[in-house]
C-alpha cells in the first residue's frame, strides 16, 4: 500500500538578500552583518515499503541528508496528513 510523508522545510537561500550602502553599514555598529533569505518548502514523499528496513524514520533521514547536499536546512516538520488551507468564500 502506497504511503505519503509530508515534510515542511525551511531552507536558507545561498545568496545575500540585502545589500547595504556604506552609510547603512556605518549606522549599524557590528563587526559582521549578513541578512539572508529563508524559504519554506513542502516536500511530499510517496513510497511503498519493500522490506522492514523501509521505515518512515529511515526514509525521512535519507531524504533530509540528500536535500541538505543542495540546501542548508534550518528546520523541518513532518506531517502525516496535508490539508491545504482553502480561502474563505467571499460574502456577496
Amino acid at each position: 500500500m502506497r504511503q505519503k510523508i509530508y515534510l515542511e522545510l525551511v531552507v536558507l537561500r545561498p545568496e545575500n538578500a540585502v545589500h547595504l550602502t556604506e552609510a547603512e553599514q556605518q549606522a549599524i555598529p557590528c563587526h559582521f552583518l549578513l541578512a539572508q533569505e529563508a524559504e519554506k518548502r513542502m516536500m511530499v514523499i510517496e513510497y511503498t515499503p519493500g522490506s522492514d528496513r523501509a521505515t518512515r524514520e529511515r526514509i525521512i533521514a535519507i531524504h533530509l541528508r540528500a536535500y541538505a547536499r543542495r540546501y542548508q536546512i534550518l528546520s523541518y516538520e513532518v506531517f502525516d496528513d496535508f490539508v491545504p488551507a482553502l480561502p474563505a468564500p467571499l460574502a456577496e
